[in-house]
């Protein structure tokens, strides 16, 4: 019945600029869970959020980025509206978005984010988020002591197993026990795991094009295309916002903010770029950009 309704009442066509490429995958219902001035969050029924957001700069795999649906207040969205999944088509009550012909953005990182990577920018990356990243998360890993912050202290003790542990398969066991740790609408444990990943592919394009010298004894925490299952089986710990951002970042998919910092920090030529672009990805979310970035940091420290 609810399909009829929809199906029957003529709708406004609402142009996308630009569309998350693992969007169109989606069929189904999904209903609105969150609404806020420049973006709205739909949980789909295999429990992903799917985002609408009103600027790129907030892009990831699974968002449309559709500025006239914050421009028009008719058009608005509001928590328990229902939204109809089609593929290349999304329909609400009072609009429809169409993907056919539009621009997708796949959110993966490429050699051309990292080629200028070195030790020293990820020294001055470092320097930056201790003195602008957002506490009450993970930033004190970064001190690799002891603090009055019980998810921290967990977060400690599991990364020092991670360390120590002898082979991919085991680090990657061992790091799972972050998933959903933590505060946050996204739990900080799945943001740092995010950043990991992150730094794991930045790393794996950068020795790419290495002498294989340069390559010998580097292997990979995380491998790129296998060997995450300990992972995937650990996200039913966290909560839906947790669940749709490691559902991306395993499969190399990460949000535009921290490929933009990368990018970032990798181009360029004085510290206070670097520190720009930390202040930047720290305004995300409560500690989100601060927790991803040390989770960057702890992956690439000591490997370039």
């Amino acid at each position: 019945m609810e399909q009829a309704i929809l199906d029957k009442r003529a709708r406004t066509p609402l142009l996308p600029t630009l569309v998350g490429a693992g969007v169109p995958s989606l069929t189904g219902w999904g209903e609105v869970v969150s609404a806020f001035s420049n973006a709205v969050n739909i949980r789909h029924s295999r429990g992903l959020l799917v985002s609408f957001v009103g600027d790129p700069r907030a892009m990831t795999y699974l968002s449309v980025c559709v500025p006239a649906l914050f421009r028009n207040p008719k058009k608005r969205l509001v928590p328990g509206d229902r939204i109809r999944f089609e593929g290349h088509r999304l329909a609400a009550e009072d609009f429809v978005l169409d993907f056919l012909g539009r621009p997708t953005w796949q959110g993966t990182i490429t050699r051309k984010e990292v080629k200028e990577l070195s030790a020293s920018k990820v020294s001055l990356l470092k320097e930056a988020l201790l003195l602008k990243g957002k506490d009450g998360g993970f930033l004190r890993l970064l001190c690799r002591e002891g603090t009055d912050n019980p998810f921290v202290d967990k977060a400690i003790q599991v990364l020092r197993g991670v360390q120590k542990a002898p082979s991919q398969a085991a680090r990657l066991n061992v790091l799972s026990g972050l998933v959903g740790l933590g505060p946050g609408s996204t739990p900080s444990g799945d943001d740092f795991i995010t950043g990991v990943l992150l730094g794991e592919e930045a790393l794996r394009l950068l020795l790419a094009t290495e002498a294989k010298a340069v390559a010998d004894g580097l292997e990979p925490m995380i491998p790129c295309t296998k060997g995450k299952e300990d992972l995937w089986l650990a996200m039913d710990r966290t909560n839906d916002a947790g669940n749709t951002l490691l559902w991306q970042a395993l499969r190399g998919h990460f949000p535009q903010y921290l490929i933009e910092t990368v990018r970032a920090v990798s181009e360029a030529k004085e510290k206070k770029e670097i520190a720009d672009a930390v202040e930047r990805a720290v305004s995300r979310g409560a500690t989100s950009g601060t927790d991803a970035l040390t989770g960057f940091l702890f992956s690439m420290e000591g490997r370039l």
